[in-house]
């Protein structure tokens, strides 16, 4: 169906329910509201519902006639987002709705926030079930978490009495034609080293270096497709100069969130006015290079620099030697794959520098299907803390969700697909941090999962998009597989 405006898309109750939880804010840690706006909702249609501590959601709807004796099913997604925004855009989240725009089929913010379907159509997607009197199916459990996009605290907290069966439907994922049957783990890691202050003297002049125009992305499902770090670049760009000009640092800052590819960068330098001509030729021969380099993910990158005032502090030779060091030495991108499914098996994505109480911080996040992989860059990095005198601390560790061979939920998937599209569906592992890995051990018996959703590109960043029509096709999956179910 076409839909010419945003509000014709509450013709449908999936859509419906997006809408009306865009209006709330969502931010990972802050989710009390949109999880109390949920609990209501579900008390007045006379669900069985409960909420927990961390404001994860369990809603209980009994099966429909003729499906009283099958096993449950456990529907499952997110109800927090990620938070990024254009550097120009004045938005907060902790109050603003986010505004939506509707080209054809293409759903977004017009390019000026994330769009919250990660995974807010997932939660939209079981609001639907939970209230249609119509759809055949067992016992349906909805089970809606917390803090996934930031430590996974939620579903690690889930309590196990809140399953009575080992079957699950995750929907956070973003290819229509695919079924997701495992995911890496992952943890997030904080370097940091002591800073050295210096006096600013006279001779010295402010200039900042801004990176912008990068494309960004998922730090997981986005890390192989070649698309340039902003922290990366500026370190790579600050080691040339230093070969040229001597300089100090004022200020550097790099990206928002270790679980999004840095689009942006800047550092402040403080040197002598004589080296601003030698500083604009290398930013301009770097940007040059960069954009060869980078030619398809990078279209729109900019380095430019502009005089800007000096803290009353300087970080000293030293410290500022050690922090390009430290950039480039630490692991980044892919690091290895799973040949036999063609899948990126390890990785990490330098999300974050910046400076806060007299440290200098780099962070992190790792991802690996196998522990012994994450453990290797772990180390890796707690090597550059060794040798440049910085410390190294874990954080927000989960589990990996192991691919299975054989599932009796993915076959009856597997025929629903194929009888309702006319093609078969693809089965894969992702590297991306599902859920599914934190009930492994809380589920009933042997857990039997699959993970899907609609198309939905650009997650973590500002072109964050997503398809109307693959929503739709995705809805349609989810209810006859439920139908399915034996």
């Amino acid at each position: 169906m076409a839909y010419k405006n945003v509000e014709d898309l509450r013709e449908h109750r999936v859509f419906y329910h997006f809408l009306e939880i865009s209006k709330i804010p969502r931010q990972t840690f802050f989710e009390k509201e949109i999880s109390d706006f949920i609990l209501n909702w579900a008390k007045d249609l006379g669900l069985e519902v409960h909420q927990d501590g961390k404001w994860n959601l369990l809603i209980r709807k009994p099966a429909t006639a003729g499906y009283e004796k099958q096993k449950p099913i456990v529907i499952q997604a997110h109800i927090d987002m990620v938070c990024e925004k254009r550097p120009e855009v004045e938005h907060d989240f902790r109050k603003d709705p986010i505004k939506l725009v509707l080209e054809g089929d293409i759903l977004s913010t017009g390019n000026r926030t994330t769009l919250g379907a990660d995974d807010g159509i997932g939660v939209a997607m079981a609001m639907a079930v939970l209230e249609d009197k119509t759809l055949k199916h067992p016992p349906v459990d909805v089970i809606l978490t917390t803090g996934e996009e930031e430590d996974m605290s939620g579903a690690l907290n889930v309590d196990k009495s809140w399953f009575n069966t080992n079957r699950l439907i995750n929907i956070d994922h973003i290819v229509d034609t695919e079924i997701i049957a495992g995911s890496c783990g992952g943890i997030g890691v904080d370097l940091k080293f002591p800073v050295e202050y210096t006096k600013k003297i006279d001779k010295y002049k402010g200039y900042k270096i801004k990176i912008t125009g990068l494309r960004g992305g998922h730090s997981g499902e986005d890390i192989h497709k070649g698309r340039a770090n902003a922290n990366v670049l500026l370190a790579n760009l600050l080691n040339l100069l230093r070969e040229k000009v001597n300089f100090l640092i004022s200020d550097i800052k790099g990206g928002n969130f270790r679980l999004s590819i840095p689009r942006e960068a800047y550092v402040t330098l403080a040197l002598e006015e004589k080296d601003l001509d030698t500083l604009k030729d290398v930013a301009k021969h770097f940007e040059y290079e960069a954009k060869k380099i980078y030619e398809e993910t990078a279209i729109d990158l900019k380095i430019e620099v502009s005089p800007e005032e000096l803290a009353e502090n300087l970080l000293t030779k030293n410290t500022v030697d050690k922090i390009i060091d430290a950039i480039i030495l630490s692991p980044n991108g892919v690091s290895s794959m799973i040949g036999s499914l063609n899948v990126v098996e390890s990785s990490c994505n330098l999300g974050e520098v910046y400076i806060k109480d007299n440290y200098v911080y780099l962070v992190t996040e790792i991802r690996a299907t196998f522990e012994k992989n994450r453990d290797y860059i772990y180390n890796k990095i707690a090597l550059i803390g060794k040798y440049l005198g910085g410390e190294i601390r874990g954080f927000s560790a989960y589990p990996s969700w192991v691919y299975k061979p054989h599932s009796n939920l993915r076959d009856i998937a597997n025929k629903v697909y194929s009888n309702l599209f006319g093609e078969d569906i693809k089965t894969l592992a992702v590297h991306a941090g599902l859920e599914c890995g934190c009930f492994v051990d809380k589920i009933q018996g042997d857990m039997d999962a699959i993970s899907i959703g609609p198309n939905a590109w650009d997650l973590h960043s500002p072109d964050e998009r997503l398809s109307v029509s693959s929503t739709e096709k995705v809805y349609k999956f989810l209810t006859k597989v439920l139908e399915n179910l034996d």
